[in-house]
This record gives structure tokens, C-alpha cells and sequence, in this order.
């Protein structure tokens, strides 16, 4: 059942843009779930991209990608999101089908290293940039820590002022949840 937990519904949405031979980014690569499961779609004629500015995280995503024995059709950068415009290779421009974001904190982690709005609105621009026609943004917004309100509001307003003709936006939540609500805002390009 999808409706029980917010990301296996996201990755049911993101299921109709990856398929075998995708391109996919995974902008937060935190403890390496999304980046395994991108990996996995892609197949062995696909490529993804995974950024991380935590060490720990990187390692892990890499240690969970090999141990999953999946193909080598990843890259994954020990650098921050906003940095994927130069990162990733040009040929790749444009052709990309999913970027999946995680905003908040790495579970497990140090948590006073959060996403911030200024680096993941930079990553946003870039990834719509770099994004295929009907290709999609998946940015799952968790805001209850400190800067993580300011951030949810700036990821919302920014996705919000898209221009219709370009780009659909659409935003689920889980409203219900103790504390904050967890939301996944859906961006696609037309």
C-alpha cells in the first residue's frame, strides 16, 4: 500500500518518467535508498548522478550501490546539489528524467549540517535546466529543524511563481504527521 509512506508514493509518481536507459539525479543521496532505487531503473544503458556535501553519506551511498551488485551506470559526487549545472556533463544536459531531492538533514547524522533554501534553490534552477521535456522534479521537503521552515517556504514560493506554460506543479503532503508535515512537491516539464 503506497498511501501509508510518503516516499514509496513518490517513487510510484517518479515510475512514470524512469524507465530502462534513463538518465536520473539524485540531488541529496543522504544514506543511498533513492540513488539505489534510480540505479535500478536506469538499468545497465542508464546513468545516475548522486550529490552529497557529507563524506559519510557519499561513502555510504557507494558501499549500498556495490553491495546491491547493480550495474555501474553511477557517478556520485562528494559536493553540494547547486554544483550539478557544471558537474554533470554537458552531453547529459537536457536529457535527464527524474532529480529527486530529500530536504532536511541525513538521519543518523550531524544534524546542524541541513540543506539550505540558497543552495537548494540554486540546484532547483539548475535542475530544471538540465531536465528533459516531460522529465520531473521530486523534492521531498521535511521542515522540522531549525531552518528547515525557511527553506520549505522558499522551495514552495519558487515552485509556485513556475510558469504554467512550462513547468506543472503539484504538491502532496502528509498532514497528519506528529510535528511537521512531510510534503513532495512533483515538478514537470512540459
Amino acid at each position: 500500500m503506497i498511501s501509508n509512506n510518503i516516499l514509496s508514493f513518490a517513487k510510484s509518481v517518479i515510475c512514470e518518467v524512469v524507465e530502462p536507459g534513463c538518465i536520473g539525479v539524485d540531488a541529496t543521496v543522504g544514506n543511498g535508498y533513492d540513488t539505489v532505487f534510480l540505479s535500478e531503473m536506469a538499468g545497465s544503458e542508464g546513468r545516475v548522478f548522486g550529490f552529497d556535501v557529507q563524506e559519510q553519506a557519499v561513502k555510504q551511498t557507494e558501499e549500498r550501490l556495490n553491495e546491491e551488485c547493480l550495474p555501474q551506470n553511477w557517478t556520485i559526487f562528494h559536493s553540494g546539489h547547486e554544483n550539478m549545472l557544471e558537474l554533470i556533463p554537458a552531453e547529459f544536459h537536457g536529457l535527464v528524467n527524474v532529480v529527486m531531492f530529500n530536504l532536511g538533514f541525513l538521519p543518523g547524522s550531524d544534524k546542524t549540517v541541513i540543506t539550505k533554501s540558497e543552495t537548494t534553490l540554486a540546484a532547483i534552477k539548475a535542475s530544471l535546466e538540465i531536465l528533459a521535456k516531460g522529465g520531473m522534479l521530486c523534492i521531498a521537503i521535511y521542515a522540522g529543524h531549525p531552518g528547515g521552515d525557511e527553506e520549505d517556504l522558499a522551495v514552495r514560493e519558487y515552485c509556485t511563481g513556475l510558469d504554467y506554460h512550462a513547468y506543472r506543479v503539484i504538491q502532496s503532503e502528509m498532514v497528519n504527521k506528529p510535528g511537521y508535515p512531510i510534503r513532495i512537491l512533483f515538478v514537470t516539464k512540459l
